[in-house]
């Protein structure tokens, strides 16, 4: 595993946070029964369980009650997923150069060969 991109880490990691505390005040608010239902709140729920995934199959929140417990259960779930993003954008980034870097030398061996033929 190459070094992370720190940079990249972080900017993902506050997206994430501020996307997963959304997700998950709606989602208490669903529990409560006072979620207004609208497409937009549909699909953010539909996201809570997504985010929630890792700690909540392992039943971190089950441990402890309390409001310390639900926001080290989400900064666990947010610090995995940044670290998948920061990943996924890392081979992008490398398969782009690959990419450019073969078409580099395609075109450049294709001008070998008009010079040759001249």
């Amino acid at each position: 595993m190459k070094k992370i991109n720190i940079h990249t880490y972080i900017v993902t990691f506050i997206l994430l946070y501020v996307l997963a505390a959304i997700c998950s005040l709606i989602g208490y608010a669903n529990n409560a029964g006072t979620l207004v239902l609208t497409p937009t709140t549909e699909f953010l729920l539909k996201l809570h369980s997504i985010i929630n995934l890792p700690t909540d199959t392992i039943g971190y929140v089950t441990l402890s009650k309390g409001i310390y417990s639900i926001v080290g259960g989400l900064i666990l779930n947010v610090l995995l997923y940044s670290l998948v993003v920061e990943r996924f954008v890392f081979c992008l980034k490398a398969l782009k150069r690959n990419v450019l870097k073969s078409k580099f030398v395609i075109k450049k061996s294709k001008r070998a060969i008009l010079l040759i033929e001249k």
